[in-house]
């Protein structure tokens, strides 16, 4: 009976928080289907027809298929770069008996300690000397160099739990470690990379702080700072801003439909080893 009534308390707490979380989201995507004046007399209604040309007027007007294409292409770039040196990083830090590798990751582990806001006057100057002020190559560095720290931290635990003895049989047949951690390691830690990929996708395509400061003009702004501006244009027509801002929210929601077992996965391996 007791183990019963917490399992009781625990899907009741847990259907609660899902609902705080949805409901505003479900409330967005409803008034992006109204027009502002019906929302303005009831805003929990739903009339119809059903305005789908808020839509086209928010992607229109507010230049999403630019804006969308510049976050696709720094968060794309972003999570490339950041499997592509974080993968090698946890390997060698987890795996290898290397005498500096414990003080490394803790090197590693500082940079989930400073906040952007105390480094960007002298990253801005760094970059305007390299010449990637408004640039996307450039978001892309900075936003891959953030996004380390937790990639390594998260890999690295899920490979230190790997079976030596896998490894070792590994070596003992002649595989190096780039082909044991392509052909071996890499499979066994994909829902771990997979996890990340969501994670730094997300993190990514909602960057705030980097665009603003180091992505300046229009022709480069990706999607955060031009639904900023949008809302500015369009603070009262509160249909057209919810459509703009559901035009936003659905490439993140698409790839964590697709990678969310994998993320899953990823964190709660991660959180056990």
């Amino acid at each position: 009976m007791t183990r019963a009534l917490e399992r009781m308390s625990a899907y009741t707490a847990l259907i609660v928080m899902a609902m705080i979380s949805v409901i505003p989201l479900l409330w967005i995507w409803v008034q992006s289907l109204r027009t502002s004046a019906a929302t303005a007399a009831n805003p929990f209604g739903l009339e119809w027809p059903l305005q789908v040309g808020n839509y086209a007027t928010a992607w229109n007007a507010g230049r999403f298929a630019d804006y969308l294409m510049n976050s696709t292409i720094v968060a794309v770039g972003t999570v490339t770069l950041v499997v592509a040196v974080a993968f090698p990083a946890a390997y060698a830090l987890g795996t290898l008996d290397l005498r500096w590798a414990n003080g490394m990751f803790m090197l590693f582990l500082l940079g989930l300690m400073i906040p952007i806001w105390s480094i960007v006057i002298p990253l801005f100057y760094q970059m305007r000397s390299l010449g990637l002020i408004n640039t996307l190559i450039g978001a892309i560095l900075i936003e891959a160099a953030l996004g380390l720290p937790f990639a390594i931290f998260l890999l690295r635990a899920n490979l230190r739990g790997l079976p030596r003895e896998l490894l070792e049989a590994g070596r003992i047949d002649g595989g190096g470690d780039l082909r044991l951690m392509w052909s071996v390691v890499r499979p066994l830690a994909a829902p771990a990379l997979g996890a990340i990929v969501v994670f730094q996708f997300m993190m990514s395509w909602n960057e705030l702080i980097v665009p603003l400061f180091f992505l300046q003009t229009d022709d480069v702004r990706t999607l955060p700072i031009g639904l900023t501006f949008f809302q500015g244009r369009f603070t009262t027509d509160t249909a057209v801003l919810a459509a703009g801002t559901t035009l936003a929210s659905l490439p993140v929601v698409v790839v964590y439909m697709i990678f969310n077992r994998q993320f899953v996965a990823g964190l709660t391996a991660g959180a056990t080893k």
